[in-house]
């Protein structure tokens, strides 16, 4: 379930959860609990409900994620060239963007984790730490390190992956800007010897464009420090990747995504001490000392 309404080796992980619960409410999947930062599990709804009062009322679940990530109108208009638009054939309308507000709940959130993550690799980074491999860290790209709530406005969180590549391939933290706390994060952690790596679900292979180039320039225009050989795009036919067992391209994310990890790890040489992500599915499979989960009520991917 996106509300976008959207559509394995050692394991040694330690997970900090820290979900937003949106003004007090949460999007809930079905037998899946998500921690918030009081402790609390969000119950999730019925797997099949039997009246309407058990499921959380749709438009009130989007006014809470607006008032959760502080919803600002900005000056920024939405990259999506006239007409092209898939939802609004022959539309020329221009959106402005909206953001999230640096001083709300989210924003204050999300700080909060990278400070607790910051003193954890404080930590790990000691002399008398020992540790596999050379150290590093690894982030997801979407909502863990670049904030993509200008898109889900835009949409209505509805995602198509044609506008959605416009947003991407724009390149721009006006559209995609840092979320707040990583990019501090990051620059501590490089000072302190890691070596950091990205992981994303954007495509780099067909079916689908490539969206390496704009997934480069906006870390880079969002304040961080990159190397592309250390960003790892989805592309199923890497030889680390063994999930797709019937040449369809199919691997779940966390088959995709633990592997690639397994790869970074038994193959390159290093120990991933953290691996940030806003999904479960980021950071299920193994291969990272520690995981931290990123809030995100906007949408759920398994």
């Amino acid at each position: 379930m996106k509300l976008s309404l959207r559509n394995s080796g050692r394991t040694r992980t330690a997970t900090i959860a820290i979900a937003s619960a949106a003004a007090g409410m949460a999007i809930a999947v079905p037998s899946l609990a998500v921690a918030t930062n009081s402790s609390q599990s969000v119950p999730a709804p019925p797997a099949n409900p039997t009246s309407a009062s058990q499921i959380q009322n749709i438009d009130q679940v989007k006014t809470a994620i607006k008032a959760y990530y502080g919803d600002t109108t900005t000056t920024t208009p939405d990259p999506v060239p006239a007409g092209s638009d898939v939802s609004f054939p022959n539309d020329s309308s221009t959106q402005l963007l909206h953001q999230f507000n640096p001083d709300g709940a989210y924003a204050h959130e999300t700080e909060g984790l990278a400070a607790h993550a910051e003193k954890y690799l404080a930590k790990q980074a000691k002399p008398h730490q020992k540790h596999s491999g050379t150290p590093a860290i690894l982030f997801d790209i979407d909502d863990t390190t670049l904030n993509t709530f200008s898109y889900e406005i835009y949409s209505n969180f509805v995602f198509n992956p044609t506008t959605n590549a416009f947003f991407v391939n724009a390149g721009s933290a006006k559209v995609f800007p840092a979320v707040p706390g990583m990019v501090d994060l990051e620059k501590k952690a490089i000072a302190e010897g890691y070596t950091v790596f990205f992981l994303t679900g954007r495509p780099s292979a067909p079916p689908a464009s490539d969206q390496t180039a704009g997934t480069l320039a906006n870390l880079t225009d969002a304040g961080y420090v990159v190397n592309p050989a250390n960003v790892f795009l989805k592309d199923e036919t890497q030889p680390w990747i063994t999930c797709d067992t019937e040449g369809d391209k199919v691997c779940s994310t966390t088959e995709r995504k633990s592997q690639t990890r397994a790869h970074i790890e038994n193959d390159l040489g290093y120990d991933i001490v953290a691996n940030f992500g806003d999904q479960f599915s980021d950071l299920n499979g193994g291969f990272a000392d520690r995981t931290f989960k990123v809030p995100n009520p906007m949408y759920f991917l398994p």
